[in-house]
């Protein structure tokens, strides 16, 4: 009877030592959030006026957030925070001309941001996709230039471009298609104060309904992928490069004015 007894207990005392082992290493695990989308020729588009921001032949059809994972976090940024209420009252002071609204809403009233990254730039790795079908050289300075576009919109994040993938916080790769309909994806991981941790972007070379995507079209669909990676969501306004059906061909003042708005504040939750 006592060794049956003692039997049970080990079983009891491993049970909790295996639960408190898995409670534990998931507090190493960032949340992750992921936006995906796809190209298609709109007739809308055709309808439209050509002007320079304007592309009228194709637009980026939506990019819809599938959600996050939510898993025990640690904070790993040290940056600073705001109380809900003080983080409002900073935010009503300059909503006027953006759509922070709308990151608010796709967010659960929180807002996800890198550390601002000046004097410490985020590393940027390109994958080059020579060996895929419907690669064009031009896509890697389209890509590079998606990013520079967002510095010059005066974003406290700046960019390198580095050689080496293993020491990179930002990964862009290339894909022939999709196989679910999109031409782009961006997943990024946070930690639970809601600073941005890493983040990865797949472009896709093709049209998912045919046809390859050219180097102005990469570079579109590059700078509404990295406004995800900078933590940006979608706007409701078509005008917008951030737009879930994008028909410009390059950010806009709102895009600029909501970026430097959501800079300007810490990252946080406003409940």
């Amino acid at each position: 009877m006592k060794t049956a007894e003692s039997v049970l207990a080990v079983c009891v005392l491993g049970l909790a030592c295996f639960i408190g082992g898995q409670t534990m290493g998931s507090q190493h695990s960032p949340l992750h959030s992921e936006a995906a989308g796809a190209i298609e020729t709109g007739r809308a588009a055709r309808s439209k006026t050509r002007n320079p921001d304007r592309e009228p032949q194709q637009s980026l059809a939506p990019h819809s957030a599938d959600g996050e994972t939510v898993v025990a976090s640690p904070n790993i940024s040290s940056e600073r925070s705001l109380e809900p209420h003080e983080l409002r009252a900073r935010l009503n002071e300059s909503t006027a001309g953006t759509y922070i609204d709308d990151l608010l809403t796709a967010r659960d009233s929180a807002l996800t941001r890198w550390p601002d990254r000046l004097s410490r730039p985020l590393r940027v790795w390109v994958s080059d996709a020579k060996s895929l079908a419907g690669w064009n050289a031009d896509f890697m300075p389209a890509v590079r230039d998606a990013f520079d576009t967002w510095v010059q919109a005066g974003v406290p994040v700046h960019f390198t471009f580095v050689l080496d993938s293993s020491s990179a916080d930002v990964h862009v790769g290339f894909i022939e298609r999709f196989g679910q309909g999109i031409s782009g994806k961006t997943i990024w991981s946070r930690d639970a104060r809601w600073w941005l941790v890493s983040s990865d972007i797949t472009l896709g070379l093709a049209h998912p309904t045919g046809g390859v995507v050219s180097a102005p079209q990469m570079r579109a669909i590059a700078l509404h992928e990295v406004g995800h990676l900078l933590g940006l969501d979608h706007s409701h306004d078509l005008d917008n490069i951030m737009s879930a059906r994008i028909r410009v061909r390059d950010i806009t003042e709102a895009d600029r004015a909501t970026m430097r708005l959501l800079y300007s504040v810490p990252a946080g939750s406003l409940k």
